[in-house]
């Protein structure tokens, strides 16, 4: 399901750049920001690395890798 939220200039251009380096689109990179934050929220005591590689695991499943 496709929803229109809004979101500041300055964090869609933060997106944008990042997205060159990480070959997601601004969107996605958004995404995976969200789900990095909603992760970290859910498990408090991981610190970044643990969240990213809970995450990289999760997304290679959903990609069939």
């Amino acid at each position: 399901m496709f929803k229109v939220i809004r979101l500041s200039e300055g964090l869609v251009m933060q997106a944008s750049e990042v997205s060159r380096a990480t070959g997601r689109s601004p969107s996605q990179q958004i995404e995976h920001w969200v789900r990095l934050g909603k992760s970290a929220a859910d498990h408090p005591k991981l610190n970044g690395q643990m969240l990213l590689d809970i995450l990289n695991t999760q997304s290679s499943k959903l990609n069939g890798h």
